[in-house]
């Protein structure tokens, strides 16, 4: 009933500094300066407690929007990762062999000398595996939620100043 009388109040009046005012209902009733102190002052507190709940809603879709697309890009990396580590395995071992071996022949074949031809061998197999090993720890850093980490960091402190 007390809703009812509010909201007539509010509707015939366009002041928005009336509307305030009969939102938190210190100004209907008695007209000493004390229920508009505490009213403020509720009013104020109200205010606080509302952002304070706007800014938590607004840091909790950001990082859970954060957080959906690190998984997504932390999924496609690690996909990318097993992926690579299957092909290694059998692709590699005999990819490496042949170029390996073939490279090894073609140097042996102009220096004449078996210890440059094995030389060239192993070290073709190297700079191979090197670079493989190089790419995967480009994808490594892909993998887990640092800005989601940083993001809530940050939140968790913002919400903390303002409580203050």
């Amino acid at each position: 009933m007390g809703n009812g009388e509010k909201r007539q109040g509010t509707d015939q009046n366009s002041d928005p500094t009336a509307q305030q005012r009969g939102r938190d209902g210190s100004a209907e009733g008695s007209g000493n300066g004390d229920s508009s102190d505490t009213g403020g002052s509720l009013e104020e507190t109200m205010a606080r407690v509302e952002a304070t709940l706007t800014l938590i809603t607004a840091w909790m879709g950001n990082i859970q929007r954060l957080f959906q697309l690190e998984l997504e890009r932390t999924l496609t990396a690690g996909k990318r990762l097993i992926i690579l580590q299957l092909m290694l395995v059998p692709l590699g071992t005999a990819l490496l062999v042949s170029l390996c071996g073939g490279i090894g022949l073609i140097a042996y074949y102009f220096s004449q000398s078996i210890y440059i031809g094995f030389l060239v061998f192993v070290l073709i197999q190297i700079a191979l595996f090197l670079g493989v090993l190089l790419y995967q720890q480009k994808l490594r850093p892909l993998l887990g939620f640092e800005e989601t980490k940083r993001q809530l960091k940050e939140a968790i402190q913002d919400v903390a100043e303002t409580i203050k």
